[in-house]
C-alpha cells in the first residue's frame, strides 16, 4: 500500500525541511532509521525518501552519481543551492553525508 502522500509533489519548503532533517540526523543514527523516521513523519514511502537522497547526490555530482539530470526537480535543485549558499556545510561534506 502506498503512503498517503506518495504521488504528491514536493514543495520547496518540504525539500528544505528534508535536507535539514537528514543532515541533522544522519551522523547520529543509522541510514535506514533516518529514512524510515522521515518517511513516517511526512507520510511518504521509504522509496520516495531514498529517491530524494539519490536526487541530492546527483545534484551535488552534476549527474555523475545518483539519478539522471532529467529526474531532478526544481524544488530540490533550489533547496540544495540554498543549503550550500548558507555556508553552514560544504559541498564535499554534504556529498559525503548523502552517499
Amino acid at each position: 500500500m502506498k503512503a498517503k502522500r506518495h504521488y504528491e509533489k514536493w514543495s520547496l519548503e518540504e525539500a528544505k525541511t528534508f535536507l535539514d532533517f537528514y543532515l541533522a540526523n544522519i551522523t547520529r543514527k543509522d541510514y535506514s532509521v533516518v529514512i524510515d523516521s522521515y518517511a513516517k513523519q511526512v507520510e511518504r514511502t521509504n522509496d520516495a525518501i531514498v529517491f530524494r537522497v539519490k536526487e541530492v547526490v546527483s545534484i551535488l555530482t552534476n549527474a555523475e552519481k545518483g539519478l539522471k539530470r532529467e529526474k531532478w526537480t526544481t524544488e530540490f535543485i533550489q533547496a540544495v543551492d540554498d543549503k550550500l549558499n548558507e555556508g553552514s556545510i560544504s559541498k564535499n561534506k554534504m556529498l559525503m553525508l548523502f552517499e
